[in-house]
């Protein structure tokens, strides 16, 4: 038995901030997008992984020079595609190349390094930050976005709050800023002269994060809240659509009955049209031998006048006339 084969996920990040995937869902995808711009300095950037092109083309438009890459050749092309509708002085600026992180080759030493949601698709992902590091000018800046908490994807490998996430960079950089970006989690790092230590969580991050916390966690309440609505809604309109059924139903009931109704009393007149056909065929029978007889009696009337008014018939009518008479006369006597 053949199974489906799992295709590779498309980025729509493009798509998103474009409001083409929902209007709630844009605004989302923009703010953490507008974050990401706002946090890279300089005017030498490296994005990895970047995906259709979104990122360096916001970077381009500001006159930022910007090298792109992409493990997938799909993401390149359509990043390409993109590049291709910008102004020619923005098209200038901007590198895209398929590439592999750990095995990209460049001279150029960027002052900004972005890598944002690619962390929680790398197994081993301190190899990604300290390839990514070596890409950076002195005090250049690395900036990453990770999604925060929970949020199972067929390519995520692992989960992120804060802890790991800073035992990944802290050797490499000072945090210069920790945002929590509705669901996401931004940090802005600037490199050490040297690897360092990695270092605990802070007081204040430890405090930063049960706010965060409490932040997504009134986010899952509020979209619980609005799934619950949508569940009675749905709810009420499968009731509604139960009823209209039932009601179609008897409908329908109704119908048939009265279908079979109409039919009997169909077969009721059929059996009366045939019942008075029957009787009007005798009453024309009857109709037809009774004028047969009223002619024939009107015939007999015609001779008998006749006859009764000629000689021989007065003659006849006189006879028994006296006939009648003699035999009253013999009745009284007895």
């Amino acid at each position: 038995m053949q199974t489906k084969q799992m295709m590779r996920p498309k980025d729509e990040i493009r798509a998103a901030y474009y409001d083409q995937l929902g209007v709630a869902f844009g605004k989302k995808v923009r703010s953490r997008v507008h974050w990401i711009v706002r946090e890279t300095k300089g005017s030498q950037i490296l994005d990895i992984g970047c995906s259709g092109g979104l990122v360096p083309i916001l970077l381009g438009r500001e006159g930022k020079q910007v090298v792109g890459i992409d493990v997938s050749p799909e993401a390149i092309v359509e990043a390409t595609a993109a590049l291709r509708e910008e102004a020619h002085s923005v098209q200038e600026l901007i590198q895209l190349e398929e590439a592999n992180l750990m095995t990209f080759q460049t001279s150029q030493r960027f002052d900004t390094v972005l890598m944002t949601e690619v962390l929680e698709h790398i197994g081993e992902p301190e190899r990604f930050v300290e390839k990514a590091c070596a890409f950076l000018k002195p005090g250049g800046r690395l900036v990453v976005t990770v999604p925060f908490g929970v949020n199972d994807y067929a390519d995520h490998k692992r989960t992120y709050y804060l802890q790991h996430l800073l035992e990944q960079l802290t050797p490499y950089g000072t945090i210069e800023q920790l945002e929590r970006i509705d669901k996401w989690l931004g940090v802005t790092l600037t490199l050490h002269p040297e690897k360092q230590p990695s270092r605990p969580v802070t007081e204040q991050e430890v405090s930063w994060l049960e706010t965060a916390f409490e932040a997504v966690e009134r986010l899952h309440l509020t979209e619980i809240v609005r799934l619950k609505q949508l569940n009675k809604k749905w709810e009420l309109k499968q009731q509604k659509q139960q009823d209209i059924e039932q009601e179609q139903a008897e409908l329908v009931s109704e119908r048939d009955q009265l279908t079979r109704q109409l039919a009997e009393k169909e077969d009721e007149i059929e059996l009366l049209t045939q019942q008075y056909q029957m009787v009007l065929a005798r009453y024309e029978g009857a109709l037809v031998s009774n004028l047969d007889v009223l002619e024939a009696n009107a015939e007999w009337k015609s001779k008998y006048r006749s006859l009764a008014n000629s000689k021989l018939g007065k003659i006849v009518i006189r006879y028994w006339k006296f006939r009648r008479k003699v035999k009253k006369r013999r009745a009284r006597r007895r």
